[in-house]
């Protein structure tokens, strides 16, 4: 690309615009090469190599959490748990930490297969279906609903919610045209959490995560009704969008693909590979955000205090100092890790949880279906969630073949 057209991309480019961050391979490939730090319009710092990036996650005393994906300043209380630093941070991230650990997530693997298999057996020859509404959704909202507790006739209704929220100015700015913060922007979907946080104050209440929300205390104070209500959030919106996207993306990639849908099918045990590959191509978030607590130096450009730093997971997932042949989807790669679940005490809690539901729900896909045998609907064209920050197909449409 010519240094000046480079130049006025970076004049214009909107961190906040779904259309641009979700198709801007070329640039951060010469960035990597040219400029690995960029500076770009509202005061953004962008860093593009894996090695940075991977420095910035697993610094903390250097690079705050800030404010994360919010462009203004959050109040603590209104705080998701990406958004916190340290101390508020890793004490509640303590409290939840079992609830996602090993152990926990495998609870959930008989449940994400059995659900998988019932919601692809809906359909038969000659029917169209668009994929993401009609399963990658409906698996991982399942999934994760039923891991935090929630009544699952209630999904359908927590989803359509979330999805408002999710495609609105709140997760840039925390608000709304109806109001500040959750509670005035969302109030239905706030009501009900609110609700499903006093449903677990008595003794009798399961030992699920919102109950230990409830029981948890922060410097002797027990957690107030907004940051419960935040926390809750936060894992019903962690479950839901991320995993979705994961799923759809593997699932655009098998649909091009039959040679890749026989390779699954005939060979389960490479659909964990396929998750990876497919978090390291497509990563469901496609960056995060820091901030420089002191002058620091990060590919020969000094940082300032204060100053916003974007962590460019999607770019440095496909760094050719890391990575061999970074643009090829392939089975074989192993380690080095990708950063899509980001690094250090930040990395996501939600992670193996998220590779349980990907797995067993392309393992029934494959299964269900023989290679050929589902395709893309004629003239489907592919189109980008319209959220800033996270890369998947807003659909997929595709049909069953009937001969």
């Amino acid at each position: 690309m010519d240094s000046q057209l480079g130049r006025d991309f970076e004049a214009q480019f909107d961190l906040f615009d779904h259309r641009q961050t979700q198709n801007m391979w070329a640039e951060t490939a010469r960035w990597r090469r040219d400029t690995p730090v960029v500076r770009l319009p509202g005061e953004y710092t962008y860093v593009a190599r894996w090695e940075d990036c991977w420095r910035i996650l697993r610094d903390p005393k250097t690079f705050e959490n800030g404010n994360s994906f919010k462009a203004v300043e959050m109040p603590d209380e209104e705080r998701m748990l990406g958004e916190m630093d340290p101390p508020r941070h890793p004490r509640l991230r303590r409290v939840v930490r079992g609830a996602f650990g090993r152990n926990a997530v495998e609870v959930e693997r008989d449940f994400a297969a059995g659900s998988s298999r019932a919601l692809l057996a809906q359909w038969g020859p000659g029917d169209e279906v668009d994929l993401v509404s009609r399963f990658t959704d409906q698996i991982s909202n399942q999934v994760s609903l039923h891991h935090l507790g929630f009544p699952l006739d209630d999904c359908e209704q927590v989803v359509e919610w979330v999805r408002e929220l999710l495609h609105s100015d709140w997760p840039a700015l925390n608000r709304t045209e109806r109001g500040e913060g959750l509670g005035g922007a969302f109030p239905e979907l706030s009501a009900y959490i609110d609700e499903m946080v006093d449903s677990r104050r008595g003794d009798d209440a399961p030992d699920d995560i919102v109950s230990r929300l409830v029981r948890c205390e922060l410097d002797g104070e027990l957690l107030s009704k907004t940051v419960l209500r935040i926390l809750t959030a936060n894992f019903v919106l962690g479950g839901i969008s991320t995993t979705t996207n994961l799923i759809a993306s593997l699932l655009w990639r098998i649909l091009q693909s039959t040679d890749l849908h026989g390779e699954l099918r005939t060979r389960p045990e490479l659909i964990p590979a396929a998750v990876e590959e497919t978090l390291r191509l497509d990563p469901p978030v496609l960056f995060v955000m820091r901030q420089c607590r002191t002058a620091t130096e990060v590919a020969g450009t000094l940082l300032a205090p204060g100053e916003k730093i974007v962590v460019g997971v999607a770019s440095a997932n496909r760094d050719e100092r890391v990575f061999e042949s970074p643009d090829e989807f392939r089975l074989d790669r192993g380690l080095p890790e990708h950063l899509s679940f980001g690094g250090g005490a930040h990395h996501c809690v939600g992670s193996g949880l998220a590779r349980v539901v990907a797995v067993e729900a392309v393992k029934a896909f494959v299964e269900r279906f023989d290679p050929g045998q589902i395709r893309l609907a004629a003239g489907f064209k592919y189109e980008g969630v319209p959220v800033f920050l996270e890369h998947g197909p807003v659909r997929l449409d595709v049909e069953l073949v009937t001969d």
